[in-house]
């Protein structure tokens, strides 16, 4: 009777399950085959084996179903097109749930949120705007763009930490500086893992993994980051 209920469940689409049959081949073969795409600190490519916030939860994840990851090296370009077609079964590299590649791949619901925000040192005041004020930001972030629209004064460095004064960064990363955060948020960024079309089964699986363990990931980051 429970086995009726079960068949019934799936054929309604009320439980998940892969048409694609990618969980029952992970646990038959002990491999996850996941697509890196760089971008630290989620993804770190070394001379050796990969590190990073999201390189770990895949380790972790494997680890917990008795399997072994199996890197591939690539841009978002490669990958996706591939996961689409089912030749991986992760691809990670920092996504957000904004990128327009959630129109033909899966992507899990966004495991943690950050906000790039305006620092200040401790014994700083808040500035009544941004208008004017030097702000120091890293060269491979967007903040740019949004303190221009502030009419800041744009200062890029690649390492914060030798900053003076107001820095726009990640919030968690502001809190590894030790700076003080201010109310000048400057956008947000929700992040997910991509998976294969249509596998909501393997989709459950991963999110089952990851949500519990949302609340480690601001302390990973801070480890990671430069």
């Amino acid at each position: 009777m429970l086995a009726g209920v079960a068949l019934l469940g799936v054929a309604c689409g009320i439980l998940p399950w892969d048409p694609e049959g990618t969980s029952h081949r992970v646990a038959a073969n002990h491999v996850i085959r996941v697509g890196l795409s760089e971008n630290p600190p989620w993804v770190i490519r070394t001379q050796g084996e990969p590190r990073g916030v999201e390189v770990q939860l895949v380790r972790d994840f494997a680890a917990q179903l008795h399997a072994q990851p199996q890197w591939f090296w690539g841009s978002e370009q490669q990958h996706m097109p591939a996961l689409e077609h089912f030749q991986l079964d992760l691809v990670v590299g920092g996504l957000e749930s904004s990128s327009p590649w959630k129109k033909s791949v899966g992507f899990t619901r966004p495991y943690f949120e950050e906000r790039t925000i305006v620092g200040v040192p401790a014994s700083s005041g808040e500035p009544q705007s941004l208008e004017g004020v030097r702000v120091t930001f890293r060269p491979d972030s967007a903040a740019g763009f949004y303190l221009q629209k502030k009419h800041a004064e744009l200062v890029r460095a690649a390492d914060l930490a030798q900053a003076s004064g107001a820095v726009a960064a990640e919030d968690w990363r502001i809190e590894k500086l030790g700076l003080r955060q201010t109310r000048y948020k400057l956008f947000e960024g929700k992040h997910v893992i991509a998976v294969p079309p249509g596998e909501n089964g393997w989709l459950k699986e991963l999110e089952t993994f990851l949500f519990p363990r949302s609340s480690q990931v601001k302390e990973m980051l801070k480890r990671e980051a430069e």
